[in-house]
């Protein structure tokens, strides 16, 4: 009689598990909790695996996924550092799905990320683009814990009012903005024209808008859940993965 199969087996099959993993196979993952959690990790955080050819490409944004069912503050560091995955052409779904999902699963860490993400991008010594994006993961934060909201706007404020460097004036525009905080559009448009904020990452437009706006309507997938994102954002490629790639792994459980 097999026996029942270890996480590895387990990982080896979410590899291999073309557009969408089945709801057996993540309840098996998740059932192994911290331990879990540190290898989708790895594999989350593997992204030369977005550009191998399928199922495989989709191996990381699984993993991705699935942290956002076991949320700790140990994803966020290597999360922050691998961001932007490289987009190789319109056609590379895998890597911009990535991008635009990695800072809600962060945010749905909730409370305990924001001290997290303030020491991080504060420490001068960290990669700026990764200090940008832990400045502002904090609206997706403040969206996943509301009553942090108030404190969000106020520390994005202060560190433009403190003439922070471009990185992380960078962050908290794009978080106030995201908020769509209208009372710190004075704020904001003063760190533009100082030229505080680096416009190949937040265009001045864009800021205008979202704060006049209510701010960035997408912001509430950091509530969406692990089957509602496949349902939402797919992947949907033009592929033959009809096939069920875990066939030749359902006999060990």
């Amino acid at each position: 009689m097999p026996g029942k199969p270890t996480l590895a087996d387990l990982m080896r099959q979410l590899r291999r598990a073309g557009l969408r993993p089945s709801e057996r196979l993540v309840e098996q993952i998740l059932a192994f909790g911290a331990e879990a959690r540190s290898e989708l990790l790895k594999l989350a955080t593997s992204i030369a695996d977005l550009h191998q050819p399928l199922p495989e490409t989709l191996g990381p944004l699984h993993a991705l996924r699935l942290l956002g069912e076991l949320p700790d503050e140990s994803i966020i560091v290597p999360l922050l550092e691998r961001l932007p995955a490289p987009v190789l052409s319109r056609d590379d779904v895998p890597s911009e799905l990535y991008n635009q999902e990695a800072l809600e699963i962060i945010g749905r860490i909730g409370s305990p990320a924001l001290p997290v993400l303030l020491s991080y991008a504060d420490d001068e010594t960290h990669p700026p683009l990764a200090r940008t994006f832990a400045i502002s993961c904090l609206a997706h934060v403040a969206t996943r814990a509301p009553e942090l909201r108030d404190t969000v706007i106020a520390e994005a404020r202060r560190r433009l009012e403190a003439d922070q460097p471009a990185p992380i004036s960078t962050g908290a525009v794009m978080a106030l903005s995201d908020l769509g905080d209208s009372d710190s559009y004075p704020l904001v448009m003063a760190a533009y024209r100082s030229g505080r904020v680096d416009q190949t990452v937040a265009q001045a437009a864009t800021a205008r808008q979202l704060l006049l706006g209510g701010g960035r309507p997408t912001l509430t997938s950091v509530n969406v859940g692990l089957f509602e994102r496949y349902d939402q954002n797919g992947p949907f490629l033009a592929s033959d993965l009809d096939e069920d790639f875990e066939d030749e792994d359902d006999d060990e459980d």
